[in-house]
Protein backbone atom coordinates (compact mmCIF):
# COMPACT_ATOMS: atom_id res chain seq x y z
CA UNK A 1 0.00 0.00 0.00
CA UNK A 2 3.17 2.83 0.75
CA UNK A 3 4.08 2.05 -2.83
CA UNK A 4 1.15 3.09 -4.66
CA UNK A 5 0.79 5.91 -2.22
CA UNK A 6 4.22 7.07 -2.92
CA UNK A 7 4.13 6.46 -6.50
CA UNK A 8 0.40 8.53 -6.71
CA UNK A 9 2.05 11.28 -4.20
CA UNK A 10 4.63 11.49 -7.35
CA UNK A 11 2.34 11.50 -9.97
CA UNK A 12 0.84 14.62 -8.48
CA UNK A 13 3.98 16.45 -8.03
CA UNK A 14 5.26 15.85 -11.24
CA UNK A 15 1.96 17.13 -12.92
CA UNK A 16 1.88 20.44 -10.35
CA UNK A 17 5.35 20.94 -11.65
CA UNK A 18 4.80 20.66 -14.85
CA UNK A 19 1.90 23.23 -14.84
CA UNK A 20 3.70 25.38 -12.38
CA UNK A 21 6.40 26.03 -15.42
CA UNK A 22 4.15 26.56 -18.26
CA UNK A 23 2.50 29.22 -16.53
CA UNK A 24 5.90 30.85 -15.63
CA UNK A 25 6.89 30.40 -19.27
CA UNK A 26 3.74 31.85 -20.57
CA UNK A 27 3.95 34.79 -18.12
CA UNK A 28 7.44 35.45 -19.58
CA UNK A 29 6.43 34.96 -23.34
CA UNK A 30 3.23 37.53 -22.40
CA UNK A 31 5.66 40.13 -21.14
CA UNK A 32 4.34 39.72 -17.47
CA UNK A 33 6.60 39.63 -14.33
CA UNK A 34 4.52 38.88 -10.91
CA UNK A 35 1.07 38.92 -12.38
CA UNK A 36 1.25 42.66 -13.79
CA UNK A 37 1.80 43.79 -17.20
CA UNK A 38 5.50 45.08 -17.84
CA UNK A 39 5.11 48.90 -19.12
CA UNK A 40 7.88 49.77 -21.91
CA UNK A 41 7.65 53.23 -21.35
CA UNK A 42 5.78 55.45 -18.84
CA UNK A 43 2.31 56.46 -20.44
CA UNK A 44 0.10 59.15 -19.39
CA UNK A 45 -3.57 58.70 -20.28
CA UNK A 46 -5.91 61.84 -20.61
CA UNK A 47 -8.89 61.64 -22.71
CA UNK A 48 -8.01 58.42 -24.37
CA UNK A 49 -5.11 59.73 -25.99
CA UNK A 50 -1.78 57.91 -24.87
CA UNK A 51 1.45 60.34 -24.66
CA UNK A 52 4.89 59.05 -23.71
CA UNK A 53 6.26 61.20 -20.29
CA UNK A 54 9.16 63.44 -20.90
CA UNK A 55 12.06 61.75 -18.55
CA UNK A 56 15.04 63.60 -19.20
CA UNK A 57 16.55 65.14 -16.50
CA UNK A 58 15.39 68.64 -16.06
CA UNK A 59 18.94 70.48 -16.01
CA UNK A 60 20.39 72.11 -18.71
CA UNK A 61 22.53 69.86 -20.79
CA UNK A 62 22.02 66.92 -18.82
CA UNK A 63 21.57 63.94 -21.16
CA UNK A 64 20.27 61.79 -18.07
CA UNK A 65 17.34 60.13 -17.14
CA UNK A 66 15.10 61.56 -14.42
CA UNK A 67 14.10 59.28 -11.57
CA UNK A 68 10.57 60.61 -12.49
CA UNK A 69 7.84 63.09 -10.58
CA UNK A 70 8.94 61.90 -7.10
CA UNK A 71 12.25 62.85 -7.29
CA UNK A 72 11.41 66.51 -9.67
CA UNK A 73 12.43 65.03 -12.96
CA UNK A 74 16.17 65.16 -11.21
CA UNK A 75 18.88 62.65 -12.43
CA UNK A 76 20.84 61.19 -9.85
CA UNK A 77 23.62 63.43 -10.00
CA UNK A 78 21.41 66.92 -10.18
CA UNK A 79 19.69 65.54 -6.80
CA UNK A 80 22.56 66.19 -4.86
CA UNK A 81 22.75 69.71 -5.65
CA UNK A 82 21.01 72.29 -2.66
CA UNK A 83 17.37 72.89 -3.26
CA UNK A 84 17.86 76.18 -3.90
CA UNK A 85 19.80 75.52 -7.11
CA UNK A 86 17.40 72.69 -8.03
CA UNK A 87 14.19 74.92 -7.85
CA UNK A 88 16.01 77.65 -9.63
CA UNK A 89 16.78 74.96 -12.40
CA UNK A 90 13.05 73.51 -12.53
CA UNK A 91 11.97 76.80 -12.76
CA UNK A 92 14.30 77.77 -15.70
CA UNK A 93 12.91 74.62 -17.26
CA UNK A 94 9.35 75.46 -16.88
CA UNK A 95 9.77 78.55 -18.40
CA UNK A 96 11.33 77.61 -21.48
CA UNK A 97 9.44 74.69 -21.89
CA UNK A 98 6.30 76.03 -21.23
Amino acid sequence: MSFDFDQMVDQIADAIAERALEKINERIQGGMRNGAARSQSIEVRRNGIVKKRDMSCRYAGCKNRSKGPRFRFLCVEHLKLPKKKQDEVLAKWAEKNG
